[in-house]
């Protein structure tokens, strides 16, 4: 089985080169959740990669090979097609979609409004928070907890400017992402109130992002539109 992330120029590439609705095979659009094909003959790999997919898949198989495409965004709708039918999928990836994402480390964070790959909105904010102490001793608890103070300051300096951002937003959002790193994005998560109104929108997947800076949000549009495919030989 053969794995890789695939941006939304060459995935379109892909596609075109895919779409054979008269070839031996059959084409499964799969929302989150959705049971895979009996029908389908598939490796256990690629059956748990596309069960743990929290945007679904959409398989495209054959007696030869299997292509899944786990998309950026939620499949919305099951289907099934004769041949390999690759519509749906650009027509997913194409759709215009409005969303809010928040990058967050320690080192700071930024939060920007996008208008399908269109940066439209965004701000930058950061705190002086310690690195960890490396020495033992009487004054490592005392670092241990003026480094969890700046910590929840940074948090709360961050949902603030969260809260403000989405609020001033004229629009609804389509999506929510988060990226950075996954345990201060948890911690902060517990501290945001703010984030359960949008909940229903948030995407499963994080975004990996080492520096939340402006330039950072420039090139995001190639992360968040990027799919993963996912091969395999029966």
């Amino acid at each position: 089985m053969e794995q890789r992330d695939v941006a939304i120029g060459p995935i379109r590439s892909l596609a075109a080169a895919w779409h054979n609705p008269t070839r031996s095979g059959r084409t499964y659009y799969l929302p989150p959740g959705a049971a895979l094909p009996h029908d389908a003959a598939l490796d256990d790999s690629l059956a748990a990669a596309i069960t743990n997919s929290g945007t679904g898949a959409v398989m495209f198989w054959s007696a030869d090979d299997v292509h899944a495409v786990l998309p950026p965004f939620p499949v919305e709708a099951a289907a099934e097609f004769d041949g390999w039918d690759t519509g749906p999928l650009m027509t997913l990836l194409d759709r215009h979609r409005t969303v809010l994402v928040l990058l967050l480390r320690l080192s700071g964070f930024a939060v920007g409004v996008f208008e399908g790959e269109r940066l439209v909105q965004s701000k930058i904010g950061s705190r002086f928070v310690k690195a960890r102490h490396k020495k033992g001793g009487s004054s490592s608890g005392r670092f241990a907890r003026r480094r969890e103070g700046q910590a929840r300051a940074l948090m709360d300096k961050a949902a603030e400017t969260f809260q403000a951002q989405a609020e001033v937003y004229d629009g609804s959002f389509d999506h929510l992402l988060l990226g950075g790193d996954r345990m201060t994005l948890l911690a902060f998560r517990k501290r945001c109130t703010y984030l359960e109104r949008l909940e229903s929108i948030r995407l499963p997947r994080v975004l990996n992002v080492d520096d939340p800076k402006l330039e950072t949000l420039r090139t995001l549009p190639r992360l968040i539109y990027t799919s993963r495919v996912v091969s395999s030989n029966p």
